[in-house]
């Protein structure tokens, strides 16, 4: 072999790294260009999705799925709530949109004794911000997105504590003044002047004019549904024991929670439908206690909270209650056809597009024929049939009345959690891997005879590509019991 002259080494070996650089930058520009076409790719989706949002009826919420995202404002379809969520860089503990506007309470950042108010429009940049001395409790915005109200807790942070006080306080959301608080307005009762230093307000619904609402009005223990008038800066009592009215599409009637009992010291309440022509009021088939103003997802059915989760039940009183959306707090439903210019069209979103599930339960009983006073054993499968797996399952069973829980345990290991509360067996699981089950052990006793009809129904904030499992029924023959001889 000829060795080469060292002028020539050096020459090829400049040569060869030059080529090694080259590759390399090469190599690196295409990353470059597929990570930038990916990004633009992904950003392309978003915002194609977000202007979807505008031409479809949406709901608005605080999403509470852990990781990105977690307490900031979320957008879904009403007709998939179960889909991935729109983010918007917005954290709120109450939120409200309509007419282009939107009301965002959060608590301070100071020493979490106050609240921030921000103000701000379809494409979610601020355009007003308040202060307030509070905890927050409720927001709404009237239909036109003239005006707001805020609900705070200036003493205590629950209504069903004994001591606590509110203040409501109305605002100008086109102009970004203060209205004053409701404590501010004259009152009549009977067409008498009604005033007390005890009055506290809360719980504000506009109707469709901006300038006529209701809202909750507590005195001497008592509660008192009240109707407004912005511009008189008066309002009427209308009749007792109505809290957190909320206001239906159609301006006929008020859905509102209702004292209905409680004991040392407790609170029950129950959602009730008042209709405003014939002051005639309907239980709603939700008899869980429930501290949440109630938000209609159309002219046939509401929503409301009970955390972390957002339900649904018809509002003529038929039907039973279902979880509509997983891991959301404070609805808010905006309808397609308000017009385009009020529609949320958030120009910076993520997406939270969680890995789908398919989740399915079964139940069977040990005995389809009972009699009064026997044990019938259940037995609820919960499995997840993949491909991925699913965080924080959530299993509900309505229980009749003819029947009282003696025992509910699981069959496996596992973290979970499970409670019963006027009528409702409510169970978390808090991971299922992929084809891994999760069996519950529940017996019920018969009280009265009849046909029992019992079904469970099982869900989580992830995708289901797969809805026909979701829920199992079992029929049981409840006779009298036999006389003794």
């Amino acid at each position: 072999m000829v060795a080469l002259p060292p002028e020539r080494r050096r020459a090829l070996f400049a040569l060869l790294v030059i080529a090694c650089v080259g590759v390399a930058v090469a190599y690196a520009a295409r990353a470059v260009q597929r990570t930038r076409a990916s990004r633009d790719a992904a950003t392309r989706a978003d915002t194609a999705a977000a202007r979807a949002l505008e031409h479809t009826s949406t709901v608005m919420f605080r999403n509470e799925v852990p990781g990105t995202g977690w307490a900031q404002v979320a957008l879904v379809p009403v007709a998939a709530p179960g889909g991935s969520r729109a983010i918007v860089p917005l954290s709120c503990r109450r939120l409200y949109f309509a007419g282009g506007r939107g009301l965002c309470v959060g608590e301070d950042r100071g020493f979490g004794l106050g609240s921030e108010v921000s103000v701000f429009g379809p494409d979610f940049k601020i355009q007003h911000t308040f202060s307030l001395i509070g905890l927050p409790s409720r927001a709404r915005v009237s239909p036109d997105g003239r005006y707001g109200a805020t609900t705070v807790f200036v003493a205590g942070h629950s209504y069903s504590s004994g001591e606590f006080s509110t203040e409501t306080t109305i605002f100008d959301l086109v102009n970004g003044k203060r209205l004053g608080t409701l404590e501010d307005f004259s009152v009549f009762r009977d067409s008498q002047p009604f005033k007390s230093v005890d009055f506290n307000f809360w719980g504000v619904t506009f109707a469709a004019d901006g300038n006529r609402f209701y809202a909750t009005l507590k005195t001497k223990g008592q509660t008192y549904l009240v109707e407004g008038d912005l511009a008189a800066r008066q309002m009427r009592v209308l009749r007792m024991n109505v809290e957190c009215p909320s206001l239906s599409p159609d301006g006929t009637r008020l859905a509102f929670k209702k004292r209905t009992g409680g004991t040392l010291g407790t609170v029950i309440w129950r959602f009730h439908v008042l209709d405003l022509r014939t002051m005639v009021e309907t239980p709603l088939a939700e008899e869980r206690s429930i501290d949440d103003q109630i938000e209609w997802l159309d002219d046939r059915n509401v929503l409301y909270g009970l955390q972390p989760d957002i339900w649904t039940v018809p509002a003529d009183g038929s039907g039973e209650p279902r979880r509509y959306l997983s891991r959301g707090v404070s609805p808010v439903v905006i309808r397609a056809g308000e017009g385009e210019t009020n529609a949320p069209r958030p120009s910076t979103t993520r997406r939270i597009t969680l890995p789908a599930a398919d989740l399915g339960v079964t139940m069977s009983v040990a005995a389809t024929a009972v009699a009064v006073g026997d044990d019938i054993p259940y037995t609820l499968v919960v499995t997840n049939h993949g491909p991925a797996g699913a965080n924080q399952v959530a299993m509900d069973i309505l229980l009749s009345d003819r029947v009282v829980v003696t025992s509910y345990a699981p069959a496996n290991p596992g973290p979970y959690g499970c409670f019963v509360q006027r009528g409702y067996l409510s169970c978390t699981v808090d991971r299922l891997e992929p084809q891994q089950s999760w069996t519950l052990q529940l017996v019920l006793k018969a009280k009265r005879a009849g046909v029992l009809r019992h079904r469970v129904r099982v869900s989580t904030a992830q995708p289901d590509p797969v809805a026909r499992n979701n829920s199992a029924t079992a029929t049981v023959q409840v006779s009298a019991a036999p006389r003794p001889r």
